[in-house]
């Protein structure tokens, strides 16, 4: 059996159980409001770090949103869990949709919340300059490019929590990771329920980017969040949690 720090926290005894997996630029404390008010008697949440964030911050960083999806895999087997539905953001949200292409019998539903595309987003030099440099000061990228509404002190927590979690070797090799995996070809494959959520103020990740996903899914299913923007289990916690919660299975 793998080591068991692939999982950063455990939260419920319910039936339902849900692996859940974080997105860029935090680790798995991005979920912390929403662990506040989940439900834990009828669900089993599961949080992953990736290599290289939060409890696994001495490992390697994963090799792409293949390796991401197999440390995933890698952590369901350390539960023992053989049946399980995965929920992911961004990065972890096309990281989830990964999971259930290559464990599509054990794979119950996905909920991908602001995920990007498993197209690939690619990134042109400089484009690709622009996000690696906005490790300097990622506040700045939040307010424009990712959640021009979030209010300043949770933009400043996201900040510290990000600078306690990873490191800037980290940040390169995950964007990387998210902006280059090819494996739409294989997304109707997944059979089981899947629900792409979207904050309706995210500048990146808009309905518009998520419709080339969302088609090729044999039961999946678009919705937005009203007012939030990349990071809607921080800007609006309880409308996200009620979406997750009412598309798990």
């Amino acid at each position: 059996m793998t080591s068991p720090s692939r999982i950063a926290a455990i939260d419920g005894s319910g039936a339902r159980k849900v692996l859940v997996l974080h997105g860029w630029a935090l680790d798995s404390g991005v979920w912390l409001a929403s662990r506040w008010i989940s439900n834990t008697r009828d669900f089993t949440w599961a949080y992953v770090d990736f290599p290289a964030y939060g409890v696994n911050r001495a490992m390697a960083p994963a090799d792409g949103v293949e390796g991401m999806a197999k440390f995933a895999l890698e952590a369901a087997e350390e539960l023992n869990w053989t049946s399980f539905a995965v929920l992911g953001h961004s990065m972890g949200g096309v990281t989830a949709l990964r999971v259930a292409t290559l464990r599509p019998g054990a794979v119950t539903s996905v909920v991908a919340l602001t995920p990007v595309s498993p197209a690939g987003t690619p990134l042109d030099a400089s484009t690709f300059a622009a996000f690696d440099g906005a490790w300097a000061d990622f506040g700045v990228a939040i307010k424009s490019s990712l959640s021009p509404r979030m209010d300043a002190d949770d933009i400043r927590r996201i900040c510290d929590r990000n600078r306690a979690t990873m490191d800037r070797p980290t940040w390169t090799a995950y964007l990387k990771n998210w902006s280059s995996p090819s494996f739409m070809a294989d997304v109707p494959k997944i059979q089981a329920p899947v629900t792409v959520l979207y904050g309706e103020t995210d500048p990146f990740v808009t309905a518009d980017y998520l419709k080339p996903t969302v088609d090729q899914l044999a039961n999946g299913k678009l919705h937005g969040i009203p007012i939030a923007g990349h990071y809607p289990m921080i800007e609006a916690t309880a409308a996200t949690q009620r979406a997750i919660e009412s598309a798990l299975i």
